[in-house]
């Protein structure tokens, strides 16, 4: 995986922290519909294997991979839920832009290391405005 694919990853992981807790099952006192229920790629594998999958690699590789500077600029800068720039980033941690930008750059080497298993396939996000055609039927990939 290289460092473009890592960062992608990093920019989309909300989206797939987001998809892993709707696919789940809804909690026993919230009898709410999960919008992802019916997405089922075959008859065997749910999404939110995948998903799931995808966002435990993540968190897993920022926490073991990376040291604890590293790990605060990926943190800050694509999974807290208000980002920030490198340079917003080096004026919080009071440290020069040049020193943040180093370790973004170590960590985002760091993590294509550490997610090269992850297959291009299960990093795909759908489109799920097929959910809003009614003549939309499932067809399997080819």
């Amino acid at each position: 995986m290289d460092n473009n694919q890592v960062t992608e990853l990093l920019k989309n992981f909300r989206s797939y922290e987001y998809a892993a807790m709707m696919c789940g099952e809804p909690p026993e006192v919230e009898r709410q519909p999960m919008i992802y229920m019916e997405r089922m790629r075959n008859l065997t594998t749910w999404d939110q294997q995948r998903y799931n999958r995808i966002v435990k690699l993540i968190r897993g590789a920022v926490d073991y991979v990376l040291n604890d500077d590293q790990r605060t600029v990926i943190m800050r800068k694509y999974l807290d839920r208000n980002t920030l720039t490198l340079k917003e980033i080096a004026v919080l941690l009071h440290k020069d832009r040049t020193t943040v930008g180093r370790w973004h750059t170590e960590a985002i080497n760091s993590l294509a290391k550490a997610l090269h298993p992850m297959a291009e396939e299960e990093r795909e996000i759908n489109n799920f405005d097929h959910m809003f055609d009614r003549n939309w039927t499932f067809k399997e990939p080819a």
